[in-house]
């Protein structure tokens, strides 16, 4: 590279890697004359919350890419994960509760082992937390999204879902499939979230 060109880099950042970034400008100051490291920009909906409501053994890996794709479109603290977000030690019902009563959508996950385990009916215990979560959703109508993952094509039947979850086959669904198609699906599931918090602007706690 001659003195006279430059290299202009752009790069979003998570704030917790901003050390890292600066160890390697450190590292090479020939490669970076001119830096500036700047943060990220707020979130476009900072006072709104979504909530990811999933089986891990139906739909985890899928979900690890929704959750990192929504995290980076309304911002980490916007989007809450169980596994992401409950401390050690902390009554997770009670947590989970506050957290569905206070959000702005609820996504709930549906892939192919979602309604059934080997001889036996998930939502037909009423401990079931993915049952509790829409459950409370619905209760509080909260916005719940079906999202078809796995390359589901169909809402279960409502005589396969308890009374409480039944109104879950009237809400619009969208469909997530695998690459080449993930982020174009994602992108459809941004716009509706969007749509909604523009039909809604206060958060959920103050309405």
């Amino acid at each position: 590279m001659f003195p006279q060109d430059k290299l202009i880099v752009q790069a979003a950042i998570d704030r917790n890697r901003r050390n890292e970034l600066i160890e390697v400008i450190e590292r090479h100051p020939d490669l970076f004359t001119e830096v500036q490291i700047m943060a990220p920009p707020a979130p476009p909906y900072p006072h709104k919350s979504i909530f990811i409501n999933y089986r891990r053994n139906d739909s985890e890996d899928v979900v690890g890419r929704i959750y990192d794709r929504l995290s980076a479109e309304f911002g980490k603290g916007g989007v809450f994960k169980d596994v992401e977000d409950i401390l050690p030690g902390v009554d997770f019902r009670r947590v989970l509760e506050h957290e569905v009563s206070c959000t702005d959508v609820l996504l709930a996950v549906i892939g192919p082992d979602w309604l059934n385990r080997t001889n036996k009916r998930r939502l037909a215990d009423p401990n079931d937390f993915v049952r509790f979560e829409i459950e409370t959703a619905l209760a509080r109508d909260i916005p719940v999204i079906p999202m078809l993952v796995g390359r589901r094509e169909r809402l279960p039947q409502a005589r396969h879902l308890p009374a409480s979850l039944r109104p879950l086959i009237y809400r619009n669904a969208v469909q997530v499939r695998p690459d080449p198609d993930f982020h174009h699906d994602i992108n459809r599931l941004i716009e509706g979230i969007t749509a909604l918090f523009e039909l809604n602007p206060e958060p959920i706690a103050t309405r």
